[in-house]
């Protein structure tokens, strides 16, 4: 095991700052892992943010500085909805709770001596591992498996310095956490700071490297910012809470933002009369997304909102079914579902006596995006359409593309064959897990089919450094629609990702970027609001 040091030190170990790793494989950075380390008098907060094959991970821990044991590890994972897991750690176990309300306990083992947070791509377990054993003195450790409701017992070993690879300091020294399903993790760290440089994945051949270091902690995302709308520029609207009911008599909540202008009185026309405004529905992405579709502290509909009706549009957004103050629930809405919900926020918009009801517009993004050529194909009364990140492939085959993001080889081939059985499962419903109704009753539908039928214009716009709908597809969506004599434009942004935050320069976009805010790229909105008014003549 490896050797205990002064307590004095310890005291030093792992200083605050912010730590970039890449995880590298065969020559190709797979990803990044940015891990932000504050110290204060009674505890020590970890925050960690991991972008892998076009998903995210998060992970916050605290712990005790003196003993770099955690008392409480929050973490985020991916998926529809994504996963909300919260970890309170005592001196004989864990007790994991994953988001509603699924409760369970981990044991720990006899013998174990203190709690790593350690699953999957979180790395920044391995990141605390020397520090932990050396201020415990400790040959076991206890990995604590988030999700997974089960403790990983770990022998922890000195290396020989024969070991060590190249890229490693040459005063590095090295411990190996074994016994792991994943197989053993050689961990080669600063003997002064206890900070790994580099930490080997041996039986994937992944080295995740230290690749720079900052003395200010990166914790932006910990505790998530609230949201907040940015400042519009002399706003000229107001906003009222609403409600609206589906089909099947879901009570949906939403915000109506009406421009100043929309109740002015026409008295040449005769008093009363009111000048009939343009709408404006805003449909959102994929997940447990709220009306403001906030992601991370990035408020991307809040924003959208406030510039079109400043702009002098009455705009009706609204929280997803499950989600926020709308009734139902998330995981068991199907895309039938959110279409109806879509149909419902048409109608009752079309209805608000400031409206034109010739003059309705369904903006949507992403998954918001795939749904409103369908929309205006069944029959919704729309003037246009405007697609923000919509697919251009179906469903399918953009989880095939998000599982092999950054991956080539044998690596990709894995991370292919591994999901194409996932998305089996789903199809034949033996996978029955959280949101899975949702992708099997979307699975099927070809984006390309269902544009040739929209009557309406329709409005593409997309992010050159979108790396979860790939700007490459999109020719087979404009050629479909322009094969059908579809009226159709399209505006690519090449320096912005999905959320259409711009990522300037040959820097390339990751999930990063969604963790710190930013504001929506506003030639994207003026691109948008032009077609609007285009439109609405």
């Amino acid at each position: 095991m490896i050797a205990a040091i002064a307590a004095a030190a310890l005291a030093s170990a792992v200083p605050t700052g912010t730590y970039t790793y890449e995880f590298r494989q065969g020559g190709s950075v797979l990803g990044t892992s940015i891990i932000g380390v504050v110290h204060d008098a009674s505890v020590l907060k970890v925050h960690e943010v991991v972008a892998l094959a076009g998903r995210s991970f998060t992970l916050d821990q605290t712990l005790d500085p003196s003993t770099f044991v955690p008392s409480v590890i929050d973490a985020q994972y991916p998926g529809s909805p994504p996963a909300a897991i919260h970890i309170i750690v005592t001196s004989t176990g864990a007790t994991e709770t994953v988001a509603p309300a699924t409760s369970r306990t981990i044991a720990a083992p006899k013998g174990a001596q203190g709690f790593v947070a350690l699953d999957g791509p979180i790395m920044s377990g391995f990141f605390l591992g020397p520090a932990q054993a050396q201020a415990l003195g400790a040959a076991t450790l206890e990995g604590v498996s988030a999700g997974a409701a089960q403790a990983l017992p770990m022998t922890v070993t000195s290396i020989d310095k024969t070991r060590r690879p190249s890229t490693a300091p040459a005063s590095d020294l090295g411990v190996e956490m074994g016994g792991l399903p994943s197989g053993d993790v050689d961990i080669w760290y600063d003997p002064t700071t206890l900070v790994p440089d580099e930490i080997d994945v041996t039986s994937q051949g992944i080295a995740i490297v230290l690749a720079s270091r900052t003395a200010m902690p990166n914790m932006a995302a910990t505790p998530a910012p609230e949201p907040t709308a940015f400042p519009t520029p002399l706003p000229h609207f107001s906003s009222q809470d609403v409600t609206f009911r589906s089909v099947d008599g879901t009570t949906l909540a939403g915000t109506l933002t009406v421009p100043d202008g929309a109740w002015h009185e026409l008295p040449e026309q005769g008093i009363g009369l009111t000048h009939k405004t343009p709408a404006v529905v805003l449909v959102v992405g994929s997940g447990p997304v709220d009306r403001d579709e906030r992601v991370g502290p990035n408020p991307i509909f809040l924003e959208l909102s406030n510039a079109l009706s400043n702009h002098g549009y009455v705009v009706l957004r609204y929280d997803k079914r499950g989600v926020g103050k709308s009734g139902g629930i998330a995981n068991a809405a199907t895309r039938d579902d959110l279409l109806a919900d879509a149909r419902a926020a048409i109608a009752f918009v079309t209805a608000q006596p400031m409206v034109d009801g010739r003059r309705i517009f369904v903006v949507g993004h992403s998954e918001g995006g795939e749904l409103a050529p369908s929309l205006a194909a069944g029959g919704a009364p729309l003037r246009g359409i405007a697609l923000m990140a919509p697919p251009a492939i179906p469903l399918e085959q953009i989880l095939l593309q998000q599982a092999t993001l950054g991956l080539s080889g044998a690596a990709a081939d894995a991370a292919r064959s591994q999901e194409a059985a996932q998305i089996a499962a789903i199809k034949s419903g033996k996978d029955e897990g959280p949101g899975t109704i949702w992708l099997r009753t979307s699975f099927g539908i070809d984006p390309a089919v269902v544009i040739r039928d929209v009557p309406c214009p329709i409005l593409v716009l997309q992010g050159g450094k979108d790396f979860q709908v790939l700007v490459k597809d999109l020719p087979r969506l404009v050629q479909a629609a322009q094969a059908a004599h579809r009226d159709i434009t399209v505006h690519v942004f090449p320096d912005d990702d999905h959320l259409f935050i711009t990522v300037p320069g040959d820097t390339q976009a990751t999930i990063a970027e969604y963790m710190v805010p930013h504001h929506v790229d506003p030639a994207m909105i003026a691109a948008l609001l032009a077609w609007l008014d285009q439109q609405s003549k």
